[in-house]
């Protein structure tokens, strides 16, 4: 998964017509008049890659800005329906925190809290048995990037978010995207045969942990620092060939 505001088209290119690699993003997009402009939702893959690239650009400025909401919608009704199909055997977050709130519209303009980023790590340890690895990556301002790398290790002590309604416009982004997929992934398809934001479900989260003692915390965070200085057809089996299967999300968020 990659989350952060911009767009990962190098991860992209990467794996493109990889089967074995999942790779999600999570970006501004605009209809591409957002930086680098890459990313846009019929970028499905090639080859045998095909159905393996998953873009969630979302598209309509920042008015309003996407929130937690959208992300959090985005995660349940998109990202962790695929990547459980996938069934990865290890999950590479490519965490930039440039989407949260704080940063400027020409580098960010959304307004995802810190501890979102926390929830967004949560569901994602449910997958692989939770074999996960974050690569520290975007982010331009310094208290962002060290609160959202605070709350994605807290997230290990577990905790619980309420469920709220996106905007229209996440909605528009996320019923395009599920549009698109739906034709390569099954578990969207009852998704995209409905309209509005209806078709965002309220799926159920795992319920975390208790409140942990803040001394655990501060423990996980001492070990954290920051350096100021096209379109196919989909394989019919998706099983074969594959040793390891890797789902790489970008949360440019």
């Amino acid at each position: 998964p990659h989350p952060d505001i911009h767009h990962g088209n190098g991860t992209q290119q990467a794996f493109y017509n990889d089967p074995n690699v999942l790779y999600i993003s999570l970006h501004r997009y605009d209809d591409g008049n957002f930086f680098p402009g890459s990313g846009a939702p019929e970028e499905v893959g090639s080859g045998a890659g095909v159905g393996f690239n998953v873009n969630i650009a979302w598209t309509g400025g920042v008015e309003p800005p996407m929130g937690d909401v959208e992300y959090l919608t985005a995660f349940r009704s998109v990202v962790m329906p695929i990547a459980q199909q996938f069934s990865p055997d290890v999950v590479l977050v490519s965490a930039g925190f440039d989407a949260v709130e704080g940063h400027q519209s020409p580098l960010g303009g959304y307004n995802v809290s810190a501890q979102c980023f926390g929830k967004l790590t949560q569901l994602l340890m449910g997958l692989a048995g939770g074999r996960i690895v974050m690569a520290l990556e975007g982010g331009h301002d310094l208290t962002a990037i060290c609160d959202a790398s605070e709350a994605c290790v807290s997230a290990l002590l577990g905790d619980l978010w309420p469920q709220e309604k996106p905007c229209p416009k996440a909605c528009a982004s996320l019923e395009r995207v599920i549009d698109i997929q739906s034709k390569h992934w099954p578990c969207l398809q009852s998704a995209s045969q409905t309209s509005g934001p209806s078709l965002l479900p309220g799926s159920p989260v795992a319920p975390g942990q208790s409140e942990r003692d803040e001394a655990e915390t501060l423990s996980a965070m001492a070990s954290l620092s920051v350096d100021v200085d096209q379109p196919g057809s989909v394989p019919e089996n998706r099983e074969s060939n594959r040793s390891v299967k890797v789902s790489v999300t970008t949360l440019y968020l």
